[in-house]
């Protein structure tokens, strides 16, 4: 749990003073820079915030909530919220407390992305979560070819703006749902379709000769499908494809056997990436240094 003091003068003189959690999935580290924006805006203006990262095997673990609000990140995995968040969402008891449902994507927001998060939605709604609030972030794309450095650099810089816009939605409780067409649901729902695929890429990954066995990438495996056996990583059925045990490897030493031209081979970095850009004087310090 983060926790902050502050004597920032609200721009909300009526708002009582709320408490709210976040929780959010992430791979290669998109989710959890948007989270932790949103988590350090929202501590200026004196709201208490719980930040949490979701794990598949930390589900068993999940209480009741008790808090103000609820707000839920997630990357989009094929026009869909990845397999871990239906279920952790599935094992969530909620308070009708208010909800956002925030989505991370290199594509933004494209039309492939409109329903993506449509079943959380309602997986959140039987769970008794009141959702009043969708919003979209666009990062730096992680699938099949990474952005080029005028365009990344173009996303990240606009990034304190939209965690901004996404923070005042939530101090004021603002209801804004999205509109979803049939077009939407049936691009969301071939997305499901592959996602059956995940699995046979994940335990196809090969672990190189420079593998000094770290950890790691089993150590962040968001859906608890890796194990070290003899310093070794050994891959299960779980996979998602966040992609995450192989672009955050110090020693880039997990090679894809399977549907491998959906990796760029020249990696990718999200904090070299927020290194990168050319930082003007009060740049948010959290995009200059963060870690996956």
């Amino acid at each position: 749990m983060y926790s902050e003091t502050s004597t920032f003068c609200s721009p909300y003189p009526n708002f009582i003073m709320k408490n709210i959690r976040i929780d959010y999935l992430t791979g290669t580290g998109g989710s959890k820079l948007a989270a932790e924006l949103l988590a350090d805006n929202l501590r200026k203006n004196n709201i208490n915030v719980e930040v949490n990262r979701i794990f598949r095997d930390h589900i068993g673990s999940i209480e009741k909530l008790s808090i103000d609000y609820y707000i839920l990140i997630f990357p989009v995995h094929s026009f869909n919220a990845p397999k871990p968040v239906y279920e952790w969402v599935e094992h969530l008891q909620g308070n009708c407390c208010n909800t956002a449902v925030v989505a991370v994507s290199g594509g933004g927001n494209v039309i492939s992305n409109s329903a993506s998060r449509h079943k959380t939605v309602k997986l959140l709604k039987k769970s008794n979560f009141n959702v009043i609030l969708e919003e979209m972030i666009q990062m730096p794309n992680n699938w099949m070819k990474a952005p080029c450095e005028k365009k990344y650099i173009n996303i990240l810089s606009k990034l304190p703006s939209k965690i901004d816009t996404i923070s005042q939605a939530v101090l004021s409780e603002k209801k804004q749902r999205k509109i979803i067409y049939w077009i939407d649901y049936l691009i969301s729902a071939l997305g499901e379709a592959e996602k059956k695929g995940t699995s046979k890429f994940g335990n196809r990954i090969q672990a190189l000769d420079i593998c000094t066995g770290c950890g790691l990438c089993a150590k962040n495996c968001c859906s608890s499908n890796i194990q070290i056996e003899n310093q070794k990583p050994k891959f299960g059925n779980r996979c998602d494809m966040c992609l995450g045990c192989i672009y955050n490897c110090p020693q880039k030493a997990l090679q894809p056997t399977y549907c491998a031209f959906q990796v760029d081979k020249k990696g990718y970095n999200l904090r070299l990436m927020c290194q990168n850009i050319n930082f003007t004087p009060g740049f948010h310090p959290i995009i200059q240094f963060f870690t996956p």
